[in-house]
C-alpha cells in the first residue's frame, strides 16, 4: 500500500457516514459496569470491556509495531503487540513508515493511555454528566478547550468557537456512544468511559476525537482524548486532562 493510498483509505474511514441531515436517534443502552466502578463503552477496550486487566494485555486487532535499534535497550522483545508493551514507549522509539501507520500508532498510544487511566478509576458517588454523554447535540455543553482548532479561552463552549458545529448520531457506528461531527472539522467523537478519574467522588467521562479539517482534508488529523467533568447539575463541563 502506498502512502497516498493509505491516506485516502484513512480519510475514507474517517468521513464514512458524514453526509446527510442530523438525525435524532436514541443513544445505545448503557453497558454493565466494568472493573472498579468504571463504565467502559465500545472503542476503548477491544472486546474485553468487562476485564480491563485483560484488555491491557490483549493483542491489538490491527497489527503490531517494532522498536528501533538502540531504543529501549532493556526490552528483549522488540515487537509491540499490546498496551502493556507500549507502556513507557514514545513515537520516536518505534519504526514508523507511511502516514497511515503513524496515525495508527497515534491512535493506539492515545487509547492505551486512556485505558491506563480507566483501570485506576473508581466508582463515583455522584454524577452530573449523563445528559452530556447522551446528548444528540452537546456543542453548547462541551468546553471550548475541546475545539480542535484551539478555542479562545474566553469562549463559553465548543460551539461558541465554531458556530457551524453540528452532530449526527444516526451516521455513527452501531452500539457506540458516538456522534459524527461536522463544522470547521469533521469526523467522529466517541465516548469511551465514565468513572471517578481524579478521586473527588464525582463522575468524569473520557471522550475521543478523531477529526479532519473540513477545508483542508489533506491536513493532519486531530486525534485527542479528554477527561471531562461536571461538579454540579447544570454546571459547566470542564477538561481535567487532555491526551496527548
Amino acid at each position: 500500500m502506498t502512502a497516498r493510498t493509505g491516506v485516502r483509505l484513512w480519510a475514507a474511514l474517517l468521513t464514512l457516514g458524514a453526509s446527510g441531515a442530523c438525525k435524532r436517534a436514541a443513544p445505545p443502552a448503557a453497558p454493565a459496569p466494568a472493573a472498579r466502578g468504571a463504565e467502559v463503552w465500545p472503542g476503548l477496550a477491544e472486546g474485553t470491556a468487562g476485564d480491563l486487566a485483560l484488555a491491557w494485555q490483549a493483542p491489538w486487532l490491527n497489527g503490531t509495531f517494532v522498536l528501533k535499534d538502540g531504543h529501549a535497550p532493556d526490552r528483549a522483545e522488540r515487537r509491540l503487540v499490546s498496551c502493556a508493551d507500549l507502556d513507557g514507549i514514545q513515537a520516536d522509539d518505534v519504526q514508523l513508515g507511511p502516514v497511515w501507520e503513524r496515525y495508527n500508532f497515534m491512535q493506539q498510544s492515545i487509547r492505551c493511555r486512556a485505558l491506563a487511566l480507566t483501570r485506576r478509576a473508581s466508582a463515583p458517588r455522584a454524577s452530573y454528566l449523563q445528559d452530556v454523554v447522551s446528548s444528540n447535540d452537546p456543542g453548547d455543553l462541551l468546553p471550548a478547550a475541546m475545539a480542535p482548532g484551539g478555542g479562545a479561552t474566553s469562549a463559553r463552549s465548543w460551539r461558541a468557537v465554531d458556530p457551524t458545529l453540528a452532530f449526527d448520531r444516526g451516521a455513527a457506528r452501531a452500539d457506540y456512544r458516538e456522534l459524527v461531527v461536522r463544522g470547521a472539522y469533521r469526523g467522529r467523537m466517541t465516548w469511551w468511559a465514565s468513572g471517578d478519574f481524579d478521586g473527588d467522588g464525582v463522575a468524569d467521562a473520557l471522550v475521543f476525537l478523531n477529526l479532519a479539517r473540513t477545508a483542508d482534508p489533506d491536513a493532519p488529523n486531530v486525534m485527542r482524548a479528554f477527561v471531562v467533568t461536571r461538579r454540579q447539575a447544570g454546571g459547566p463541563v470542564t477538561v481535567l486532562q487532555r491526551i496527548p
